[in-house]
């Protein structure tokens, strides 16, 4: 795994896992899971599931095994020939596709519970800022341009929404993609009933011991559940880049509005404060977008009822996409527990570009004198503003052409927020509920 300046590109506790060792490991939670209820089924003789338990990964020669996988093109053949010179009747029944999956989908699951410690932890404190500043006005931008009024509260607001609805995505494609399979050369689990068994029977054993799901139907040649899983992944590198990239915007010189707090200094020009780590995230969105897309490839490739080739890329980028997304995870918490909101800023914004109350300025004209004479009429007005006019006498002066009484003078402080403070906090509270009760995203 791609080490380069440190955890740039995943976490400590993910390139562990991800590691030979950590696939050794996984290979061998499912190999004693497989052999303990065969011998609880009495499909081996007695004492052998003991045998493959005092294995542990530190015995195994991963050098050796991963040479071995170069040299076969069988990625689990070297590790099955050690545990076979101990435990004879390991990994019995079963291909080394099974074992290769199934070891995969243990990482998967592990890491899928590390980086949603950082999701909700990103949660809370996004939570907390959404609440703080509901109703902090400042301006809102529409295609590179100054809009309308906005809170801050509820541009945050649409963050913490979508990383919700990314964390119900995770939690629905996990639950679908951490299945066993167990199903032998052609899919079928010929090989349990041929031992004298119930393969249904083998496979719910197994299963029940690694908490994972079964499936009806074999899965070497159906990707699909982990395509969908690799999609949520690409989802969650979506949110944390265009987070990055939005924080990265409005500390631009010219805004100002947020900073990305312990900021590092340029090394060449001594008064900038560059925005290092929001730049990484959103370079890193992109990579993990091409790695969902990578495994979403790969799905197309699979043939017959069996076939391995497909899966060197589907790992790869699985493998991958999670320890980048454990890395976006980990600097959402990070970024979010550090933003510094300009609040001053915002409300010197506002003042700057009074024309963005036009449009709640418009829609009051519009009452009297219809949709388009109303816009037309305003339009001329912030014509006549660009040219130097104030922009409250501009508005005064098209109100009264055609008999209107003037706006509240609060209209030309603040606006007019609609539900923005209120769908805030009505997103801060419906993330709270999915924090502080652990229910599923997916129920609220």
């Amino acid at each position: 795994m791609l080490q380069l300046f440190g955890s740039t590109y995943g976490t400590e506790s993910l390139f562990a896992l991800f590691s030979d060792k950590g696939f050794a490991s996984a290979f061998l939670e499912f190999e004693r899971a497989l052999l303990d209820s065969q011998e609880e089924l009495r499909l081996v003789p007695c004492g052998e599931a003991e045998k493959l338990a005092a294995i542990c990964a530190s015995d195994l020669d991963l050098a050796s095994a991963g040479q071995s996988a170069l040299d076969s093109g069988n990625p689990v053949l070297g590790l099955v020939d050690q545990v076979h010179a101990r435990a004879p009747y390991a990994h019995y029944g079963v291909t080394a596709h099974d074992a290769w999956d199934v070891a995969h989908v243990l990482q998967l699951r592990d890491a899928t519970t590390l980086i949603f410690q950082d999701v909700r932890a990103a949660a809370a404190s996004l939570a907390d800022l959404v609440e703080a500043f509901a109703e902090t006005p400042m301006v809102g931008r529409t295609q590179g341009q100054a809009g309308a009024p906005t809170t801050v509260g509820f541009k945050l607001a649409t963050w913490l929404d979508e990383m919700f609805r990314t964390a119900g995505r995770l939690e629905r494609a996990g639950k679908d993609a951490f299945v066993i399979t167990i199903a032998g050369a052609v899919g079928t689990g010929s090989s349990f009933a041929a031992m004298g068994g119930d393969p249904e029977q083998v496979e719910r054993a197994v299963a029940k011991r690694l908490e994972l799901g079964t499936t009806r139907t074999s899965w070497h040649t159906a990707r699909d559940r982990l395509v969908e899983f690799a999609s949520a992944l690409g989802q969650l590198c979506t949110l944390a880049g265009k987070v990055g990239h939005e924080i990265y915007n409005l500390q631009r010189t010219s805004i100002g509005e947020l900073a990305e707090g312990g900021a590092s200094g340029s090394s060449s020009v001594p008064q900038k404060v560059n925005p290092w780590i929001a730049q990484r995230m959103h370079g890193l969105a992109v990579v993990g977008r091409g790695l969902s897309a990578t495994v979403g490839a790969a799905a197309s490739l699979p043939e017959g009822e069996r076939e391995i080739g497909s899966a060197y890329a589907e790992w790869h980028g699985l493998a991958h996409l999670c320890l980048i997304s454990g890395r976006l995870a980990a600097d959402l918490v990070g970024m979010i527990a550090r933003l510094e909101i300009h609040a001053d800023v915002m409300q010197s914004n506002l003042d700057a570009h009074p024309s963005v109350l036009s449009e709640s300025c418009s829609m009051i004209l519009c009452q009297v004198v219809g949709k388009q004479r109303g816009h037309a009429m305003m339009k001329e007005a912030m014509a006549r503003h660009a040219q130097g006019m104030p922009f409250q006498q501009a508005v005064i002066d098209v109100f009264e052409q055609v008999g209107l009484e003037l706006p509240d003078d609060t209209l030309f402080s603040v606006g007019v927020p609609g539900w923005a403070p209120h769908r805030a906090r009505e997103v801060a509270a419906v993330t709270r509920k999915w924090l502080e009760e652990g229910v599923a995203a997916t129920t609220i």
